[in-house]
């Protein structure tokens, strides 16, 4: 099927200040739109960026109540400007859980309806080391850190495609982008030819690891890869990578932010994908191995 998408990607940097990030949200919603976008994602934590993992249980919403403050902004803004919206990461309400959140990206078409949820499936659950004197350097942080998603997020367990405007995209959240079975099965399952990647990556990971990670998913399931990001120090705890951009089928990158508040626009299509799909039949000789033991 043809299609054609305008979308912003924002970048921001978030904070524990919920009414100013949302308010953050609002501007660069208007920007996007004022360069034609009929997509706007939002990235990962744009809600809200704490010090840690159980500060989010504060803001959590159940969506489909839609009264709680961020899902009304997320539906005033789609509505305000007839786009779009996705708002890439934000608390969401476990039912009978009162220690974790859903990390959830939550998808609101033009008429301010809850059009679909990806909940966050990989959690970021790592120990970075410390670095050693001869090793350190920009790629890794002088002092160990220990990063632990779970404590209060829970995991999602199910794959997201949605239709938006004729585009088949296939929802996933930041430390994702690491498995690339789960971008395979959104492709060759459910049909996605736009992957979404909202993230808040980290500063030393960013630097070694963002923009290949992105360009590998783009290359390898042959399809356009969007990728908005937080950026900057959020807290004494927390700094972000930034780099939002998006990278069409052929692995190319078409727009990029390196820091800075901001929206990187592009026009996605449906032609790149069936043109590089038909050049190099990737996804046709995909094959299962599977052990004969």
């Amino acid at each position: 099927m043809s299609w054609q998408l305008r979308v912003g990607a924002v970048q921001m940097r978030a904070t524990i200040d919920l009414t100013k990030n949302l308010a953050t949200c609002g501007a660069l919603t208007a920007q996007a739109v004022a360069e034609g976008a009929n997509l706007v994602v939002l990235p990962e934590n744009f809600s809200f960026l704490g010090r840690g993992e159980g500060d989010r249980l504060g803001i959590a919403e159940t969506f489909e109540h839609k009264t709680g403050p961020v899902m009304t902004a997320l539906r005033d803004l789609a509505t305000k400007h007839g786009v779009w919206i996705i708002g890439g990461g934000t608390p969401e309400i476990v039912p009978g859980d009162a220690k974790r959140a859903y990390n959830t990206a939550v998808v609101v078409d033009p008429s301010g309806n809850l059009a679909a949820r990806y909940r966050k499936i990989h959690l970021f659950d790592v120990d970075i080391p410390p670095a050693t004197p001869a090793s350190a350097g920009a790629l890794e942080p002088r002092s160990g850190a220990q990063l632990r998603e779970s404590d209060g997020t829970a995991p999602g367990d199910e794959l997201v495609v949605v239709d938006i405007a004729g585009a088949p995209v296939g929802v996933s959240i930041c430390y994702d982008i690491r498995f690339p079975e789960l971008y395979r099965a959104l492709v060759k399952d459910l049909g996605a030819e736009v992957l979404l990647v909202p993230a808040a990556f980290t500063a030393h990971t960013g630097a070694a690891h963002w923009h290949l990670l992105l360009r590998a998913r783009a290359v390898e399931d042959q399809a356009w890869v969007v990728a908005p990001a937080q950026w900057g120090q959020h807290n004494e705890k927390r700094e972000s990578y930034g780099h939002a951009l998006v990278v069409d089928p052929w692995g190319t990158i078409v727009a990029e932010k390196a820091s800075g508040d901001g929206v990187v626009m592009a026009t996605l299509d449906g032609e790149q994908v069936a043109r590089r799909r038909a050049q190099m039949p990737c996804l046709e000789h995909a094959v299962l191995h599977r052990s004969s033991r």
